[in-house]
């Protein structure tokens, strides 16, 4: 389960703020320590000072910008693996990690195609899903979309056993041909040790994708242009400084002439400066398969200390020392070490190390890319989150723990997702399960009873009597009863729980820590809709066992499930020493119903002798139809005195019973009952039942209408009647 301890870490210990309370007096410093510095030079040389100073100021742009440009290629690239490569091995992972898939892979291919295409329906757009044999042979894929070269690529894709453990794998990319480029994920499929096949995902690096980059790269403050090449050619249309270029273009050849070993180029396109980071994208074995070309517009016009006045040069050359030492240091803390701390944090995002927070304090432009990072940070790690949450919320419920027990861990999770302290499930009585259900987290002791909520008039009690969808950041007064009172209810989240057009009841959650959005609807009904299905589960379940273990006529236990309870009481007893009285009953003449008025009549009085034989008995015993007229009653920790007394009571209250049938006739009946008592000579739950079938014979056969029990101390084949 999603435990606390993860939602503190990262809604609580990560907060939205991204700018540090002491930004602006760092800044103020920043600028009040270079006037500094040009005071000290003194009115003959505030010139020199200020051009010195202007050029520093220069040079430390063009560094700045030069690591933009390094910082911008590889968020870019980071942002292509997360979409593409990363994405793909997480799904193959998860679907790798999945019982059904190894099930699936023992039921064969018809069972791969299902998982196949169960699986592809939650996958991102264009992800394609393969299923193959260890030798790599393709045995099942959803959607049916053309994959050039399929098979190649899926007995090319190797499926080591730690590929979903080992930190930092994400995936590779491979190519189809045509400049169609795949990011690639692979992962084994094991049951018992040995390998079942590999799970096969594959993700293509479309315009959208790389639409998207250029998206969130601009989102983060550069001005650039992303283009994928491969074999020196552009794999997707692209604008390059104003100018359109088609799929299959050459790459202009300022750009192809930049390095590729990780430093940042310059390229000028129109008379426009850009700075060029190539990053490749590699293949499993580590070869390059394509390049993600990221261009960051730069201004690029700069002065030198050459253009000045030699004689100016010389007059402050110690000055400007001064002043560039100083500046130098400046620039060291407010801009290089805070860009150097950032670098290290966009490698931490391209491995997919989201936990860590982004926290740079520099100059402006360096806070402000920092937050923005830090803002990318926090929603792919809340998606991360979700994710996680959901599948685990999902295997909670499909599991085999009682449902109250999974519905309680299912509460804990959606409190820990949502930062909610309360959350509430209330199922209404239904004809198959007519007693309700109430389970709740974060409700003080005692909770309301079923009783208290139905009749709330509060935003509760509504809920109950009429589910429905229901946000509410702030309780009005008139939604606030006694109930919302005592359980503390601040704000409120409801999904209805809904089976068809069946209102099986609410969910409730509140007291959240932030703002309700978007994202905790979509999370609360998909887990509604997963509750219901457990619900209903839960329920056939219940209905099945009933139906197994009781006669459908007349609603007593059947003959199986008395033997076994007998069993279990013949044990009891015999463990504490205590007696245990069976009896058996027989209607008399009841052919005779039968014959006379039809079985529907019969079946009538049957029901109606069942009905009181449960009034007549106490609540501890237990009364079966043994078969046709035959019934039995079983009497725990009952001597025969006792039973003689029960039975007699049973006896003469049939013989008080009128059985009125629907065409105005009157039956009268009366009821032969033998007894027995544990352990007055008596061998296992069967002896007792043939010991008092017996007994009920000898009722039979003195006249019917009476009670018999078997003397089993005196004489065999001796018996007194005991009325």
């Amino acid at each position: 389960m999603v435990g606390t301890a993860i939602a503190s870490e990262i809604w609580d210990k990560e907060s939205l703020a991204t700018q540090p309370p002491n930004r602006r007096v760092r800044r103020k410093s920043f600028t009040s320590q270079f006037a500094l510095v040009l005071l000290g030079v003194g009115l003959a040389t505030a010139v020199a000072a200020g051009v010195v100073a202007w050029a520093e100021t220069q040079q430390v742009r063009s560094q700045q910008e030069q690591e933009s440009g390094l910082g911008a290629g590889r968020l870019a690239q980071s942002v292509l693996r997360l979409q593409t490569a990363t994405a793909s091995q997480q799904f193959a992972c998860d679907v790798a990690a999945l019982s059904t898939t190894a099930k699936a892979y023992a039921a064969g291919t018809s069972s791969l195609q299902a998982i196949a295409q169960a699986g592809v329906a939650n996958a991102a757009p264009g992800q394609v899903l393969v299923f193959a044999s260890p030798a790599g042979v393709v045995l099942a894929r959803a959607p049916a979309t053309t994959v050039p070269n399929l098979a190649r690529l899926v007995s090319q894709a190797s499926a080591g056993s730690s590929s979903c453990s080992v930190p930092g794998s994400s995936g590779f990319y491979a190519t189809t041909g045509s400049r169609r480029l795949l990011g690639v994920g692979v992962a084994p499929v094991t049951a018992g040790g040995s390998s079942l096949g590999k799970v096969v995902v594959l993700t293509p690096v479309g315009a959208s994708v790389l639409g998207f980059v250029h998206q969130l790269v601009d989102t983060a403050g550069f001005h650039s242009t992303a283009a994928l090449v491969m074999g020196g050619r552009l794999a997707l249309p692209t604008t390059i400084a104003g100018t359109s270029y088609p799929s299959g273009a050459a790459l202009p050849s300022q750009l192809s002439r930049t390095p590729t070993d990780g430093k940042v180029g310059h390229a000028s396109l129109k008379g426009a400066g850009f700075a060029v980071d190539q990053q490749q994208l590699r293949s499993q074995s580590g070869k390059r398969v394509a390049s993600l070309v990221v261009l960051v517009s730069d201004d690029g016009i700069s002065l030198t200390v050459a253009d000045l006045a030699l004689p100016l040069a010389l007059a402050v050359a110690g000055i400007l020392l001064l002043g560039m030492v100083v500046v130098f240091l400046l620039a060291e803390h407010f801009l290089n070490r805070p860009l150097r701390r950032l670098d290290v944090a966009v490698q931490r995002l391209g491995q997919d190390a989201y936990a860590a927070p982004v926290n740079i304090e520099g100059a402006e432009e360096i806070s402000r890319l920092a937050a923005n990072f830090e803002i990318v940070r926090k929603q792919l790690r809340r998606q991360l989150l979700n994710a996680t949450g959901r599948t685990v919320i999902a295997s909670t419920l499909t599991g085999n723990a009682p449902l109250e027990q999974a519905l309680s861990q299912v509460l804990r999770s959606l409190v820990d997702l949502l930062e909610a302290d309360i959350a509430l499930i209330l199922l209404r009585p239904q004809s198959q399960t007519p007693r309700s259900f109430l389970l709740s987290i974060g409700v003080p002791e005692p909770g309301p009873t079923w009783a208290e909520l139905e009749s709330s008039q509060g935003i509760i009690g509504s809920l109950v009597r009429e589910p429905r969808f229901v946000v509410r950041s702030h309780l009005s007064p008139e939604e606030r009863s006694s109930v919302e009172t005592q359980i503390g209810l601040r704000d409120c989240l409801a999904e209805p729980l809904r089976s068809e057009d069946l209102d099986l009841g609410v969910m409730v959650l509140g007291n959240k820590r932030r703002p309700y959005q978007e994202d905790d609807y979509t999370l609360c009904r998909a887990v509604a809709d997963q509750i219901v299905v457990a619900v209903e589960k839960s329920t056939r379940l219940a209905v099945t066992q009933r139906e197994a273990t009781t006669d459908e006529m007349t609603g007593l236990y059947n003959y199986r499930f008395l033997v076994g309870y007998l069993d279990q009481q013949v044990n009891v007893a015999e463990r504490a020493s205590s007696p245990l009285s069976v009896l058996m009953l027989d209607l008399d003449h009841f052919k005779a119903v039968n014959d006379s008025h039809g079985h529907p009549a019969g079946d009538r009085v049957l029901r109606q002798f069942a009905s009181l034989t449960l009034e007549t008995i106490r609540k501890s015993d237990l009364a079966a139809r043994y078969g046709g007229e035959e019934f039995v009653v079983v009497m725990a920790n009952t001597g025969r005195g006792d039973a003689e007394v029960v039975a007699d009571k049973i006896r003469a209250a049939v013989e008080a019973m009128v059985v009125r049938l629907d065409d105005g006739n009157e039956v009268g009946l009366t009821v032969s009952i033998g007894g027995v008592t544990f352990p007055e000579g008596t061998r296992g739950a069967r002896n007792l039942l043939d010991l008092a079938d017996r007994a009920l014979y000898a009722a039979k056969r003195y006249g019917r209408n009476r009670v018999e029990f078997l003397d089993l101390t005196a004489s065999a084949g001796e018996s007194s009647s005991s009325s």
